[in-house]
């Protein structure tokens, strides 16, 4: 069990971080529950008492330049840093964003004990992809939630952490037909339907980004299909192939706040046209990640202890020192959108933030499993929710408050109720149907190490 004291360990991330964000984060003052879903109110009884929250990293460039040149024909706009790692935009960004939501937190009833105003080392746990985005994402957010505290998050010392990377490294090995079949159902039962479906916008990507050159975006002129890697991960062939990422880099270029002249080579002119142009990147989600089967084999091990931590009594698989590690009143996950798609799609969760596409994850986008107890009976409860930036949010680094607070959509379901901090579920019968979604692995993992 970890000792009670202050939770301070050494940075070595400073040394990883591309770039340095000069100056402290203030934690904002707000009001309690400061969303649009709700405010606090005593005679609710309610009390915030753990938050586990999945997160994904902040603002990128693309993935690799060279590759998307060669795709496109075009000379893409280069980023302030190396492909894939975390601007300083982004860092912001999120620091800002944590500041925020730990007040809202606080607001809500979260106690987490501290000494001189740092938490101890059995209040708060944060563990990173191994990504340098993912590593400075979390440094990012406990810079804002904790400065001058000196905390870095924890990360695996393996290449892959299987806690991220379930279906790269073919941990429970899926039924490929199936899913094929699951993924043919969802274009509308054939290569061709998804075709005339998305015609629209291959075309709309062509005009674009594509250069004049004839060999310039091949990939939109491939069949719409589905194909599988040797360890079983699933990947979309055709338009998607690569017009995911491209879609992906637009926003990112909208996001990190870089000239409308360079954002989709001048196209992307305000957020309404981003959203437009990010259809490709949605369709990726929608036919792929959002499938309940290949979703299953992607996040189980993550979902699983997401759920250990809310309820550890009932963590059978679940080692002890894990729950020493998980059953704190902060829990923070760092990762990837398709992390936080497995989950939610296991979780029966979908949303429509203002100004994006149908469960879109954008960069710093939260996951939080928020548990309650009612003071009035003892019952505990939980609120589940997803919140993000905007892509004006993001573009301005607008600052966060009650009356500019981060969208935000609950998952809604069987006997949940409204109520004045939210909508409230009931924690039993939401892990015991989460918990019937998730596979076994037959060889499970060492995680966290």
């Amino acid at each position: 069990m970890a000792s009670a004291t202050p939770y301070r360990s050494v940075s070595v991330l400073k040394q990883l971080c591309t770039v340095m964000i000069a100056g402290g984060f203030a934690l904002l003052s707000l009001p309690a529950a400061a969303d649009q879903t709700g405010t606090s109110n005593r005679a609710d009884h309610y009390q915030l008492e753990q938050v586990v929250m999945l997160g994904r990293h902040g603002v990128r460039p693309q993935g690799n330049t060279a590759k998307l040149n060669r795709a496109t024909g075009r000379q893409w706009p280069e980023f302030s840093v190396p492909d894939n790692h975390l601007t300083g935009h982004g860092y912001k960004g999120v620091a800002d964003q944590a500041a925020y939501q730990l007040a809202d937190w606080r607001a809500r009833g979260l106690r987490l004990k501290d000494s001189a105003g740092c938490p101890l080392s059995d209040q708060l746990f944060i563990w990173s992809d191994v990504d340098q985005r993912t590593k400075a994402t979390g440094l990012a957010l406990a810079d804002g939630m904790f400065p001058g505290c000196g905390l870095a998050p924890h990360f695996s010392a393996a290449q892959q952490d299987p806690l991220f990377s379930q279906a790269s490294l073919g941990l429970s090995p899926l039924d490929t037909h199936k899913v094929r079949q699951r993924v043919l159902a969802r274009m509308g039962g054939s290569p061709q339907a998804a075709a005339r479906h998305y015609q629209h916008a291959v075309a709309q990507m062509r005009r674009v980004v594509c250069s004049d050159a004839k060999d310039a975006c091949g990939f939109l002129d491939e069949p719409w299909g589905v194909a599988f890697s040797k360890s079983g991960k699933a990947k979309l062939t055709g338009p998607v192939s690569e017009g995911s990422s491209i879609a992906e880099t637009i926003r990112e270029q909208y996001s990190e706040n870089m000239p409308i002249a360079q954002v989709a080579f001048g196209h992307g002119r305000d957020a309404n046209t981003v959203r437009e142009l990010m259809a490709l990147h949605a369709a990726k989600y929608d036919l792929l990640s959002d499938t309940p089967e290949y979703a299953r084999h992607g996040g189980s091990l993550l979902l699983e202890q997401m759920l250990a931590a809310l309820s550890p009594d009932n963590a059978d698989n679940a080692p002890r020192a894990h729950l020493d590690a998980l059953n704190r009143p902060l829990v923070m996950l760092v990762g990837h959108d398709t992390n936080i798609a497995q989950v939610q799609t296991m979780l029966g969760f979908n949303w429509q933030l203002p100004g994006y596409p149908r469960n879109d994850i954008p960069p710093g986008g939260s996951l939080e499993l928020q548990r309650y107890r009612n003071l009035a009976d003892n019952s505990q409860w939980l609120r589940v929710v997803f919140r993000a930036r905007s892509l004006d949010q993001w573009r301005r680094l607008s600052p966060l408050d009650a009356r500019h607070p981060l969208p935000a959509a609950e998952l809604n379901g069987e006997g949940c109720r409204a109520t004045s901090v939210g909508r409230l579920c009931p924690l039993s019968a939401v892990v015991a149907r989460a918990r019937r979604q998730l596979v076994e692995l037959p060889h499970p993992p060492t995680l966290f190490e």
